[in-house]
């Protein structure tokens, strides 16, 4: 076979991963028992690996509350002291599986959802999405207020979750995307059809169970309209596991930012991540004293939906959007034909207003650089202190692809020595 040849045969294996793979929403369960590589000691965080001391001040912050949550420093201080140290081991999230939206640290006894493909059976892990709250960990936030939601999502949320999933027999995803197409979901910034569907499924099934705290944790669901989204980053980590044990394919399959550099991964190269610096989300900002100059670069992981095909590669799906954010119609409409011209596969997901046609994914590096056109990406902006800034679209550098392919090249030259 000729380079081209296995490449092909690559890509459409890992097309076949993200068009018929099912992922299902199994159980939340505490990270150190499911997430690879997860020890007592070990934090994860957003975006590509970064040098300790160039982790921004709000995933700092995340990072030491969450040693302080898990009993490895008493205050942040020490926490921080830890980390310098080696005490406490960082890594990145999607290294293993796992996805944190925004500034979010995940620690070992922080429950995740366990979404994981029926077809291949590879799992992906994310914390369930914190609320409507302000301050949050997830948003660079610690405190004694914080600590009580934290315990609480440990100890009633996370096993209530659990005894519902195993009530229902878990959750398919693909059906639920299925059933809420064409109402307005982009399933990356906006998502509240997903999250109501959702939401119903679980409620149903928590109203069969006496489990504690039950009422509350419905009161929560009813409350959140963005509950799915970190269900469908997990879903998304567990189809990029599967395509990361496959060679040679040069699809997308790993997206985040540190808030200091932005980067991707693919396919054929696993874990490697190929970065620049990180550009800033603009569109709209939620207090209109703030600047550009107030928010940090692309920070989160939460941007994996959109290698999976939503956010930005969808956006002619949740238009409202796109339009809240400064623009208009026609530019979602422009983003997702972007972004379908360098995809290899489609979503069986129609959107009505767009001839009932499906969503492109599988973004191919390949056909990124041939065509000097990168997709763009949904996101929101994270404040330098701290607390979401406002929220909008980036365009992915080029740099990224060609670093991507590069070394795929590479991968071909040391076999041929």
């Amino acid at each position: 076979m000729t380079v081209a040849e296995r490449i092909d045969a690559a890509n459409a294996k890992v097309i076949d991963i993200f068009e018929n793979g099912q992922p299902v929403w199994a159980d939340v369960l505490p990270a150190g028992q499911v997430v690879p590589g997860m020890n007592k000691n070990t934090i994860l965080y957003a975006g590509p690996p970064i040098a300790k001391e160039n982790i921004v001040l709000p995933v700092r912050n995340a990072i030491c509350g969450a040693g302080v949550h898990e009993h490895l420093a008493a205050t942040m201080e020490e926490a921080w002291e830890k980390v310098m140290a080696g005490e406490i081991e960082l890594d990145s999230a999607q290294n293993h599986n796992c996805a944190d939206g925004a500034c979010m640290a995940t620690s070992a006894s922080m429950p995740v959802c366990v979404v994981t493909d029926q077809m291949t059976g590879e799992s992906g892990f994310c914390v369930p999405h914190p609320g409507n709250k302000r301050e949050v960990l997830r948003w660079g936030y610690y405190n004694d207020e914080i600590e009580k939601d934290l315990v609480w999502f440990r100890d009633v949320f996370g096993p209530g979750l659990s005894a519902a999933l195993r009530h229902m027999g878990g959750m398919n995803l693909k059906a639920l995307l299925a059933k809420t197409a064409g109402m307005g979901d982009e399933n990356h910034v906006r998502q509240p059809a997903s999250s109501m569907a959702m939401d119903l499924q679980l409620i149903a099934a928590l109203a069969d169970l006496d489990v504690p705290g039950r009422d509350d944790i419905i009161r929560f669901l009813a409350n959140n309209d963005r509950f799915s989204l970190h269900v469908m980053m997990a879903a998304s980590e567990c189809t990029m596991a599967a395509a990361k044990k496959i060679p040679y394919s040069t699809v997308m399959c790993g997206f985040g930012g540190n808030g200091v550099e932005l980067g991707i991964q693919m396919a054929g190269t696993g874990n490697a991540w190929y970065t620049v610096p990180a550009p800033k989300i603009l569109g709209m900002f939620l207090n209109p004293t703030w600047t550009e100059n107030d928010i940090l670069g692309f920070l989160g992981d939460s941007c994996v939906t959109e290698v999976y095909g939503f956010g930005g590669f969808s956006a002619i799906a949740g238009p409202a959007y796109v339009i809240m954010t400064g623009g208009t119609i026609d530019d979602a409409r422009s983003r997702t034909e972007r972004a379908r011209s360098i995809s290899l596969g489609t979503h069986k997901f129609p959107v009505p207003w767009d001839g009932n046609r499906g969503l492109p994914c599988g973004i191919d590096v390949r056909k990124v650089v041939a065509q000097n056109l990168s997709p763009i990406s949904h996101g929101g902006s994270t404040l330098k202190t701290g607390g979401q800034g406002g929220s909008g679209s980036a365009e992915l550098p080029m740099d990224m692809f060609k670093q991507a392919l590069v070394a795929i090249s590479k991968v071909f030259r040391e076999e041929n020595k």
